[in-house]
């Protein structure tokens, strides 16, 4: 059968079908037009209706479309004359990015991916509208290109071929281009992601924003570059379908879906999956723990006014040279359903949010970062103090309100960042030392600090025992060159996009009253005025976050108080090593959070006021010397440390040295 006797086929089976099966639906769309432009049809129903015709969609997308938008007018109970689009849903040819290749040009297909860009709005001329310069007369012309305008031919008045192209007199309708690319979890480590092109028109425009994850459905077509002369794939969409559950493209069978419930069952899950945690490092028992509650995260919740809480759990590791910090980042990026991997050395601020980039127009768009890609995912950001503090601080809003704002280049947009955050940082000076607080340690502001649910710090000591288990194991991994896993790491990945997906726990009474007694009996210990903080309610939160997660483990919908307990147990074991005070034996939280502790406060206190005290004496200026022996004598302090407080009170601008020797209150 002929093309043309193939469109006259179609068209009548188009008529038929709109007359029957969609005559409700046509008639509804029919009735808001032109508001209403596009009608939807679901595939599936039209395979039902017609397997032949669903077959030659996919094979002659254009002509069977065109048919089909025909076969309205021809029928159209409201003679409107409508051009509706013709919107096809649940298309069952999906192709992966990475195998769309040349042999499916023309065909109709569908693809899933995440929006890298969108670019400016534009108007294409739809129908030119042409004058002849010889003798005035109008000719109208379809436009098949957005690049090249096409001219009539002659004049069918005069013969004229010297056209003037009238522009408020053209149909125009609205276009905008958009690039995606393959799903995060469709990526083997190490593989560049595929992207592709994607040309909107009509309502379709504006649909989208980088960082949606989102399955395209069009038709692939070529074009030429006018640069290179070379050819490049498109898709001209038809229709746009959110994909917004978190692990959507991670497909779980009905099998997988009995073994992870089976594996649920087993008692020791907690433990299981905690080993399964980057096996090929050993030791780390907390580390691993938290890492395994950041993979199953906490409830995400949205109040009655719109505040988000988040659910997502952040992690810092702070730690000495050569502990496979970098190797448990790895680990987790490849284990999680939705990952990203980033060092930062190599990631600026634009990388980690998004960047302002120019089309090939000359106009500007947003392409989405690392932060914005990961959304609903983890993002691991290894060598997070080696970042420039500019760039750091793109993380602040990402970490809390998981939103980013951006205000570049005329451009104003909020776009999502809900991920999970794993950072590595190693300290300062090459090694950590446990009489330095960790702000003095790391290259990290106290308000990215503060927004870490967890902080670890992993140091290596030389033991002879514990060094001669790691060089056993890790002769045995290069040995067998592999490790031992409780859990496959591929049902593994199934089981937390499983419990991700299908677990939203809630905190019971019993887990309430242990979470609040932890709180108010850490609290209670800082009653006094010379006592420092221990926790704030940023402390709760997380614990809260690390209960929920808990409870998704052993998909339970209940956070039971054993959840609670271990909660707390971890960020107590975190809390002990990052806050305790040595000086004072408490924990402090502003030596968590990198602000400075209460004990070193006080010192400055007394450093100030004895400066005063000298002032008055010594005629408005304060001997160093006589300042220093003071403090030694009163307050046993070390030479070493008065030298170190008065350069802080000078960096901070409360004292300056008007004369060598001498001290003098700003």
């Amino acid at each position: 059968m002929n093309s043309s006797s193939k469109s006259k086929t179609s068209l009548t089976k188009f008529e038929e079908f709109f007359s029957t099966k969609y005559k409700d639906k046509l008639f509804e769309v029919l009735e808001k037009y032109p508001e209403e432009r596009s009608l939807y049809v679901d595939y599936l129903d039209l395979e039902m209706f017609d397997p032949d015709l669903a077959d030659l969609l996919i094979e002659k997308p254009e002509d069977v479309l065109k048919s089909a938008e025909k076969s309205i007018k021809n029928i159209d109970p409201l003679m409107k004359n409508a051009d509706l689009n013709i919107r096809m849903q649940n298309l069952t040819n999906n192709v992966p990015l990475k195998v769309l290749l040349s042999k499916y040009i023309g065909k109709f297909v569908s693809v899933d991916g995440i929006v890298r860009k969108t670019d400016e709005i534009r108007p294409r001329i739809e129908i030119g509208t042409f004058e002849c310069r010889g003798c005035m007369r109008i000719h109208e012309v379809v436009q098949t290109s957005s690049s090249v305008t096409t001219e009539p031919s002659m004049c069918t008045e005069c013969g004229g071929r010297s056209f003037k192209l009238v522009q408020e007199e053209c149909k125009y309708i609205d276009t905008q281009t958009t690039r995606i690319q393959e799903p995060l979890e469709n990526l083997s480590g190490g593989t560049e992601p595929k992207q592709i092109l994607i040309t909107l028109e009509d309502d379709l425009v504006d649909a989208l924003n980088p960082g949606d994850s989102v399955r395209i459905t069009g038709t692939l077509k070529t074009f030429r570059e006018e640069r290179s002369g070379k050819f490049k794939n498109y898709i001209y969409a038809n229709y746009i379908e959110p994909l917004e559950q978190e692990f959507e493209e991670l497909q779980l069978s009905e099998e997988d879906e009995a073994k992870v419930i089976e594996l649920s069952q087993d008692p020791d899950i907690y433990e299981k999956i905690i080993k399964s945690t980057a096996p090929s490092i050993r030791g780390y028992a907390d580390v691993k723990e938290a890492i395994a509650l950041q993979l199953f995260g906490g409830s995400a919740k949205e109040l009655e006014d719109k505040t988000r809480l988040r659910g997502d759990i952040h992690i810092l590791i702070v730690g000495d040279p050569g502990i496979g910090k970098s190797q448990m980042l790895k680990y987790v990026s490849k284990l999680a359903p939705r990952s990203i991997y980033t060092s930062g050395k190599g990631t600026s601020g634009a990388g980690l949010t998004a960047a302002a980039v120019r089309d090939e127009l000359g106009g500007w768009s947003l392409e989405a970062g690392a932060l914005v890609l990961g959304d609903r995912g983890n993002v691991c950001v290894d060598e997070l103090d080696k970042m420039r503090s500019e760039d750091r601080s793109a993380l602040h809003e990402a970490l809390e309100q998981q939103t980013i704002s951006i205000a570049k280049a005329g451009i104003m947009a909020t776009l999502n960042s809900r991920c999970s955050v794993l950072a590595a940082a190693n300290p300062k000076f090459g090694r950590f030392d446990r009489y330095k607080s960790v702000a003095e340690q790391i290259e990290l502001p106290s308000p990215i600090l503060s927004r870490f649910d967890l902080t670890f710090i992993v140091e290596d000591k030389p033991n002879i025992d514990n060094d001669r288990k790691l060089a056993k194991h890790i002769l045995k991994i290069h040995k067998e060159i592999s490790a031992d896993y409780e859990i496959e790491p591929e049902l593994l990945r199934k089981y937390i996009a499983y419990a991700r997906n299908n677990v939203k726990p809630v905190l019971t009474d019993e887990a309430n009253s242990v979470l609040e007694d932890f709180y108010v009996n850490m609290r209670s210990s800082a009653v006094d005025e010379d006592s420092p903080v221990p926790i704030t309610a940023r402390q709760l939160e997380a614990i809260i976050r690390l209960s929920e997660a808990c409870a998704k483990i052993r998909l339970r919908d209940e956070v039971l108080a054993e959840d609670a307990h271990k909660a707390v147990k971890l960020q107590q074991a975190c809390l002990s090593k990052v806050g305790m005070d040595p000086e004072t034996g408490k924990i402090d939280i502003d030596k968590v959070e990198g602000r400075t502790p209460k004990s070193e406060r006080d010192k400055l206190q007394k450093v100030v006021d004895e400066i005063k005290q000298l002032q008055d004496e010594y005629g408005d200026k304060a001997p160093i010397n006589v300042l220093t022996s003071n403090l030694v004598d009163q307050y046993e302090m070390s030479e070493e440390k008065v030298e170190l407080i008065i350069k802080q009170l000078k960096n901070k601008g409360v004292v300056f040295e008007p004369v060598t020797g001498f001290l003098k209150i700003v």
